[in-house]
């Protein structure tokens, strides 16, 4: 059977998943691949879609449609396809899990809550505003400043004692406000969990305009940071699932998007 490909041209990483179908319809996930993003989009994409090929022990000619979706979705030149990533996110996830009706989308610039149908379609939805404090470009840039590894954040977080509330909305005050916690000599653990609780709260006012459920799908690169997921269930009250690979959940979607648009053709 063909190859299909999503292509989530993100603005921190550009993800690629191929998927194929068998004659009975069940879908396969065969390989999938990430490079940085920059200023070349179709680079950042041929780079992560050679990888999810070399994956699935394929080759470029094997893909019969690209279906892309994300930040730089149209900047792809090769694309068949753009879909918004507010609808990749939803179809991706019921996928994974059709039970879901909350999503919560944290990446490196925006952060969106999600309702979704028990078709796998999207009911409602919201974004942050354009602001990085209610992003996972802050937490890099937090981590950065704190000098610690991005990738420990999370771990750093929940072990804090004393989470150090971080009270502004914008992101320049509230950078503001971690030199002065370091000036005071506040540990970074309870800073870094300190900033998880501020992005919880911001989600949950969101989720709840969208219709918050009693379990919450977590995707995007912040779901890795396990300090997120335990503050959003302690902040919100729910039960956070996070599933496997969630940053490629939107490329997921794409591609599975990609094959009914693939078959409607043939």
């Amino acid at each position: 059977m063909p190859l299909v490909a999503g292509i989530d041209c993100g603005t921190g990483f550009t993800k690629a998943l191929l998927v194929s179908q068998d004659f009975s319809g069940e879908i396969s996930i065969l390989g999938k691949g990430k490079a940085r993003s920059g200023i070349n989009v179709d680079g950042a994409a041929t780079n992560a879609l050679s990888e999810a090929l070399a994956v699935a022990g394929a080759n470029r000619p094997d893909v019969a449609y690209v279906a892309a979706t994300g930040f730089g979705r149209y900047s792809l030149g090769f694309r068949d396809i753009a879909i918004t990533e507010i609808t990749t996110a939803a179809r991706g996830v019921f996928f994974l899990h059709p039970e879901a009706g909350a999503v919560l989308d944290i990446g490196s610039q925006c952060t969106r809550a999600i309702s979704v149908t028990d078709k796998g379609k999207v009911h409602e939805f919201k974004s942050n505003d354009k602001c990085a404090a209610g992003s996972g470009m802050f937490i890099a840039r937090a981590a950065k400043y704190l000098e610690v590894p991005l990738e420990t954040v999370g771990e750093l977080s929940s072990k804090a004692a004393h989470a150090q509330p971080i009270g502004s909305v914008c992101a320049v005050l509230a950078e503001s406000e971690i030199i002065n916690h370091v000036s005071s000599g506040v540990l970074v653990d309870d800073i870094l969990r300190g900033i998880h609780e501020s992005l919880a709260d911001r989600a949950g006012a969101l989720l709840k305009r969208v219709g918050m459920s009693k379990q919450l799908t977590f995707i995007g690169g912040v779901a890795w940071q396990s300090g997120m997921v335990s503050a959003l269930e302690q902040r919100l009250g729910v039960k956070v699932y996070v599933p496997p690979d969630c940053d490629f959940v939107c490329a997921l979607g794409a591609a599975v998007l990609g094959l009914r648009r693939l078959a409607s053709r043939n």
